[in-house]
Parts: structure tokens; C-alpha cells; sequence
């Protein structure tokens, strides 16, 4: 495989922001095969751990991503440009904000279990906060919310 591929290769992980498939890669990579792409995948994962610069391209269910370590991730994540909220939390989101307090378990009977996954997205972005209410926890936004989205009164949520 050509320097020039293996860049094409690296750059694709780095600006995707998202796993891509190995054939996302090669067609991007117009010289890149599958095959060849999966080695250069390996070989880079390999680079990077011997390194050690907290920086890990790993196989996931979707194909390959670059990551950051767990460790390091935590530290240095508030230098992030902000998260786009994915479509699933934003309704997760404004029900939340529509209902609030809400019980964790509502919303979850509401939205299905997938709403686990968009509840600690949204704590994790500060969008939400929670506080235990016996096996559940209770759900209200957070004064980011309303910076973020630009709402002055949270009767302008149920008005929406």
C-alpha cells in the first residue's frame, strides 16, 4: 500500500468522528482494497499503542475507529468542540424537559431502553441532571439547557 493511501487511510479515522467500514475506507482510498485496508487498519492500531499517545484506533461493531484512551479522554474532553445531540436524545431531551421532574423509569417506559444510553448522554453534555428517587432516578434539565437552547422561561417548552 502507498504512503499516500496510508495517509488517506489515518486522515479518514481522524475526521470521520464515526466507525467507518473497512469498505467506507477503501472507497475513499481509491487505490485501497478491503484486504489492504484491513492491514494498514492493524498496523495502525499497533503504531499507536506503541506509542502511547493516547490515541487508539479500535474495531468496533460499525468497523474502525479512532478513539481516545479511557484515561486521557477524561481529561482533556472539555477541550472538545461540542457533541451534535443525536435525534434520539434531542426527543429523549424534550421530554424530559417537557415533563420535568420525570422519573427515569417514565421516560424509559416511554422511549424503550435505549433511553439509558440518551439519559447519560445527555448528563454527560450537562443537559440534564438527576437525583436518586429510591430504584430510580428523577430527570430535570439543567441551566445549559436553557443557555444552549436559548429558552428564558420553561413555560416556553410546554408551549412548544
Amino acid at each position: 500500500m502507498s504512503d499516500e493511501t496510508k495517509k488517506l487511510v489515518e486522515a479518514a479515522l481522524f475526521i470521520a468522528g464515526r466507525p467507518l467500514s473497512v469498505e467506507d475506507i477503501a472507497s475513499a482510498c481509491s487505490s485501497g482494497n478491503p484486504g489492504s485496508i484491513r492491514q494498514y487498519l492493524e498496523e495502525l492500531r499497533e503504531e499507536y499503542l506503541s506509542r502511547g499517545t493516547g490515541i487508539v484506533v479500535e474495531e468496533v461493531s460499525d468497523g474502525y475507529r479512532m478513539t481516545l484512551e479511557a484515561g486521557v479522554e477524561r481529561q482533556i474532553l472539555h477541550l472538545a468542540p461540542e457533541k451534535e445531540i443525536s435525534s434520539a436524545a434531542l426527543k429523549t431531551l424534550a421530554l424530559i424537559a417537557h415533563q420535568q421532574p420525570v422519573k427515569q423509569s417514565d421516560v424509559v417506559r416511554i422511549r424503550g431502553n435505549r433511553a439509558y444510553r440518551y439519559i447519560k448522554e445527555l448528563r454527560e453534555q450537562d443537559f440534564i441532571e438527576t437525583k436518586k428517587h429510591g430504584r430510580t432516578l428523577i430527570l430535570s434539565t439543567t441551566p445549559r439547557f436553557s443557555e444552549y437552547f436559548n429558552i428564558t422561561d420553561m413555560g416556553e417548552v410546554k408551549e412548544i
